[in-house]
């Protein structure tokens, strides 16, 4: 897997499988998962730059961050990532999140530890729940909520919560 940086958000992925986004097999989160979700490390493309997403969430509101990209524990090609993601997108696009100037903003999940990262979408005007639902419907274990004081994992096929301060 070659390195991601918000820069360079594109990488190849050597590892293709066929999952879709609207059959995702359930997964859940054991506690050490989880824990190493809660220490990605989250930028938002916004006005031009790359950003802390915690800083955007302080301008813009609580945030929601979501992927398509490798649903539970598969690993799609780089083409099936991008195809489900901008499926995510259109779904997002669909509640009128747009028409009510809170377009999805690109986003990148990043692992502190090595090169891996996942291409996302950064989304104010989502409750909880829909983002969790959003999560399931593409096969994510979690998604994120970003305030401008803390970052919070939401397990999507069961409730759980795990969060730190910013």
């Amino acid at each position: 897997m070659s390195e991601r940086t918000p820069s360079n958000p594109t990488p190849s992925n050597p590892t293709p499988s066929n999952p879709t986004p609207s059959n995702p097999a359930p997964h859940t989160a054991n506690p050490d998962i989880a824990a190493l979700y809660l220490a990605t490390v989250v930028t938002i493309h916004d006005a031009g730059a790359w950003r802390p997403a915690h800083e955007v969430a302080a301008r813009l509101g609580t945030l929601h961050v979501i992927t398509a990209w490798h649903p539970g524990d598969e690993r799609p090609s780089r083409e099936e990532n991008d195809r489900a993601n901008r499926a995510l997108r259109a779904d997002l696009e669909a509640r009128g999140l747009a028409a009510r100037g809170l377009a999805p903003l690109p986003a990148l999940g990043s692992d502190p530890n090595s090169p891996h990262a996942e291409e996302s979408w950064a989304v104010t005007g989502l409750d909880d729940r829909t983002a969790r639902e959003l999560g399931a419907k593409y096969g994510q274990v979690a998604v994120f909520r970003i305030t401008a004081e803390r970052q919070a994992v939401l397990g999507c096929f069961a409730d759980w919560e795990l969060g730190r301060e910013v």
